[in-house]
């Protein structure tokens, strides 16, 4: 069961979620998306499921993502968007032919969006959860999935100066509270956002090992920042342990009148056979470069600016 953790304050959301797909512990695909962006008339939102991936030909992203574009019309806003999502995503799970042999203790599913939404010509930060195996108001998870998906949500008020989120589905068995403790206090003292995903990278590695996790939390990464500045572009990062060809980046879904659309498998990758890999983990800075230049890391991928593309709608 996929991990996703959101961590935000009022300056960004960090979304991230790990990329493993297994059956009963089996490792079935370590480059499996499982997140996106969402744009809408009054949020920006990261997305991320855990839980049922796959059933015969039934796969719950594709259904996801079909799923937002249908809930999306007559006004296109966050919450009314999310309470059709809820409607049809119970009417799917309960009547739907293609996974109706689904035993229910297989059928668990909760999708996780974080952002910043318009609310009253405010931008705030915010976090929706659908779950069909979680209870948030009594802090439980279920080992079998309810008939009816619950959606709980949060929104910062209007009376906190500095408000943090630190969120967690899926399997966060090996995550601590003094994991916790430590996120939020780089939130509280509003440290960029690169050093508060960099530090939840470290932690979703070390949880990855950690026996409690069953081996079914992949160190093969995706994360999303959101700026609550409107102006700014939304980021996707990459982080593989592997040194990989290419780099991968989450679906983009656009809920907009004028662009009501959504591109997935987006993924990047060199041309010429001899063009150095894009995707290298992070090892010491002299340490030689795992990407094979036979030169130490910081003169090599180490060296590298930061540089990751952004995501926006149009501005047409």
């Amino acid at each position: 069961m996929t991990l996703i953790l959101s961590l935000g304050n009022k300056d960004h959301i960090v979304q991230i979620s790990d990329r493993r797909l297994s059956n009963n512990g089996k490792l079935i695909d370590d480059e499996s998306n499982k997140c996106g962006v969402m744009f809408c008339l009054n949020a920006r939102m990261s997305f991320g499921y855990t839980g049922l991936a796959r059933w015969g030909k039934f796969e719950t992203f594709q259904w996801l993502l079909k799923a937002l574009h249908d809930s999306a019309e007559p006004d296109y806003t966050i919450g009314e968007i999310l309470n059709r999502l809820k409607n049809n995503a119970t009417d799917t799970f309960n009547n739907a032919p293609i996974i109706s042999s689904v035993p229910r203790e297989h059928k668990r599913l909760a999708i996780m969006f974080s952002g910043f939404i318009n609310l009253d010509e405010t931008i705030k930060p915010g976090n929706a959860i659908l779950s069909n195996f979680h209870n948030f108001n009594s802090n439980t998870a279920f080992d079998i999935a309810n008939n009816e998906f619950e959606l709980f949500l949060t929104s910062a008020t209007k009376d906190v100066e500095n408000p943090t989120l630190v969120q967690r589905v899926g399997n966060w068995a090996g995550m601590s509270e003094s994991d916790i403790s430590l996120l939020r206090n780089l939130l509280i003292e509003r440290r960029p956002c690169e050093a508060v995903e960099g530090k939840a990278v470290e932690i979703f590695r070390r949880i990855a090992e950690d026996p409690k996790s069953k081996d079914i939390v992949g160190k093969q990464l995706m994360s999303v920042i959101i700026p609550s500045n409107i102006n700014i572009g939304v980021e996707a990062n990459y982080f593989s342990e592997k040194v990989k060809r290419e780099t991968f980046f989450p679906a983009l879904v656009y809920l907009l009148p004028n662009q009501h659309l959504t591109v997935e498998n987006i993924f990047i990758e060199p041309v010429e056979p001899d063009t150095p890999p894009l995707s290298v983990p992070k090892v010491g800075r002299n340490v030689p470069c795992p990407c094979g230049s036979k030169i130490k890391y910081k003169l090599c991928h180490g060296k590298k600016s930061r540089n990751p593309i952004s995501f926006g709608p149009s501005k047409d």
